[in-house]
């Protein structure tokens, strides 16, 4: 097949604005942006969608502010019920954007009987999935690394994300694969192909440092230690190909007291869109067909 088609989640650039997020990845020979909603300009987004679609980008995987129906440390209400409605509102205001893909984690429910957390979670999730559905649009539970993000989420691995979409149970929502958060579980290529069909096609890409220094500091394809090639073949052979979402968090102190020196969000944008592409396609050409 040919290229697979490449966007830039938009915290990768994270210092930029909307408008300029656009002209920068436009300009490194980008198809597609995969829009975070606190980058959203204010007034009117009739204004921001036309730009978009003036661009030429389509948009990918689309992030809302409040993302989970449990809270996760981000800031945004705790009580699930207003973040249900607070992520609904997020799914009705990306819809003119025509997104591939919104995305949704699951938050974790603490204290709370786990009974009740995860009946709580299947009817936001439901809820949210309804709303989606009006709009022809899609959801994408994405599992998050259970070592760095397991007070994020209840979902850690590709089975547990399996069972719980088919627990909700609505046809509108799909696994999103994120290399990040499911490069070193267990069986990883063998559920990469099982469940291919059950992934929605916009796939959230990176690398792992091997001397990562905290829970945002990722790499560039190819400057870390992923089998990016046996990873994108298992994707390959599973039908899950569509587009790649670059994706990086690399913090400057924004998120923690941690202020690396070598961050990437301190590097010219331009450049580090432009090399984690070319580490995505190097990648790519070297992908494997899982034994």
């Amino acid at each position: 097949m040919g290229e697979p088609k490449f966007s830039v989640s938009e915290i990768t650039t994270f210092h930029q604005t909307f408008e300029q997020d656009l002209a920068c990845y436009r300009e490194a020979g980008v198809e597609g942006v995969g829009v975070w909603e606190f980058k959203l300009p204010e007034g009117p987004d009739s204004e921001t969608v036309a730009k978009l679609r003036d661009s030429g980008l389509s948009a990918t995987t689309c992030i809302p502010g409040v993302l989970s129906i449990w809270p996760v440390p981000f800031p945004g209400p705790t009580d699930p019920k207003e973040r249900t409605e607070a992520l609904c509102a997020a799914i009705r205001r990306f819809a003119p954007f025509e997104p591939e893909v919104i995305l949704c984690v699951t938050g974790h429910p603490g204290d709370t009987d786990p009974a009740e957390g995860r009946r709580v979670l299947v009817e936001g999730m439901r809820q949210a999935a309804r709303v989606a559905a009006e709009y022809g649009l899609t959801l994408g539970l994405e599992p998050l690394h259970r070592k760095v993000y397991g007070h994020w989420s209840v979902i850690g691995t590709i089975p547990e994300t399996i069972e719980l979409l088919d627990e909700i149970g609505e046809p509108n929502v799909g696994l999103l694969y994120d290399v990040y958060h499911l490069w070193d579980t267990d069986g990883i290529l063998e559920h990469t192909v099982r469940h291919g069909s059950r992934i929605v096609p916009s796939v959230h890409i990176c690398d792992w440092r091997a001397d990562t220094r905290n829970d945002f500091d990722r790499a560039l394809p190819g400057d870390g230690i992923m089998d990016l090639p046996a990873i994108f073949g298992a994707l390959e052979a599973g039908g899950a190909v569509g587009w790649f979402d670059l994706e990086i968090f690399s913090d400057d102190g924004t998120f923690t007291d941690r202020d690396f020196e070598d961050s990437l969000w301190k590097q010219d944008p331009l450049d580090v869109v432009k090399r984690g592409r070319a580490g995505f396609l190097k990648a790519w050409e070297a992908r494997m067909a899982p034994a």
